[in-house]
């Protein structure tokens, strides 16, 4: 089914169309099969890196793990302890399903944010090697002082040498129209610098979806506020998301590229740091 970018409305009133529950959108999303669709596998550069970072049975700690598509790659791969977490009910039951066909459910546990299983695996003692946010996951949490508090939280899942892995939008690359759009409101203080809305429109219906968008100097302010370093900032992606999970050839063209030029000029960006000691 073809799927589509709308523009949102910027006169609409606040407390309406601003009140986007991101669990539910991401329902939409995912069962209408549109997300496998756009994004059918890991993000190369991505995957590379949890791959050099993660220990053989090493614990990854994958928030916002949506149907699995680094996790379960991670679990056979690496033999690793998975603790995937998403807001969409409809992710977890697929990623389940996906996880006994692959004969993997022994390895992967699978919670909601903030549940009894949650809160047990990240006090578990000796903490996660690596804890990923992957593609956007921390742009779709609205609010500084709620992404910080996330932050926070998974650095004191991680082990004292372990890392953090962050996919973030690159503000100066995306949702340009969408960023001119909300600046009076920006400007008038009923969104922070960086914030727009904008749907996912397909057969299967809207879904309205809230991203914060970031820029370099936020990214390591945000980090040494929450307590880590910066290890490595570098591009995520040149294409589009999209793109790069649909093509191996162009996924391997994007790789080479993304060594070759300023990280600024990333689709996204791809962030490694560590817990400050």
């Amino acid at each position: 089914m073809a799927m589509k970018k709308t523009a949102p409305r910027a006169d609409a009133k606040p407390g309406a169309s601003e009140k986007v529950d991101i669990g539910k959108s991401y329902d939409t999303y995912f069962a209408s099969g549109l997300y496998r669709s756009r994004y059918p596998r890991p993000n190369r550069r991505t995957l590379r890196t949890l791959e050099q970072l993660l220990p053989i049975e090493g614990r990854l700690l994958d928030y916002g793990a949506g149907e699995g598509r680094y996790c379960l790659s991670l679990a056979k791969s690496h033999a690793a302890h998975v603790v995937a977490v998403d807001i969409s009910t409809t992710a977890r039951f697929t990623l389940a399903n996906r996880a006994r066909d692959m004969n993997l459910a022994d390895r992967v546990v699978i919670c909601e944010p903030g549940d009894a299983t949650y809160r047990a695996e990240i006090s578990e003692e000796g903490g996660f090697n690596v804890a990923l946010l992957g593609f956007g996951v921390l742009g779709h949490v609205a609010g500084r002082s709620r992404r910080l508090a996330l932050l926070l939280e998974l650095r004191d899942a991680l082990s004292p040498h372990g890392h953090l892995v962050l996919g973030l939008p690159n503000a100066m690359r995306r949702f340009r129209a969408e960023q001119a759009r909300y600046a009076p409101r920006v400007h008038a203080g009923e969104f922070e610098e960086g914030d727009i809305q904008y749907e996912r429109v397909s057969d299967a219906g809207t879904v309205p979806l809230f991203y914060h968008l970031f820029r370099r100097g936020e990214i390591y302010a945000d980090l040494d506020e929450a307590g880590y370093v910066v290890e490595r900032l570098t591009s995520e992606s040149m294409l589009p998301e999209t793109v790069v999970t649909n093509s191996k050839a162009l996924a391997l063209i994007d790789d080479l590229a993304c060594s070759a030029l300023p990280a600024d000029r990333g689709y996204g960006y791809l962030v490694i740091a560590r817990p400050r000691n």
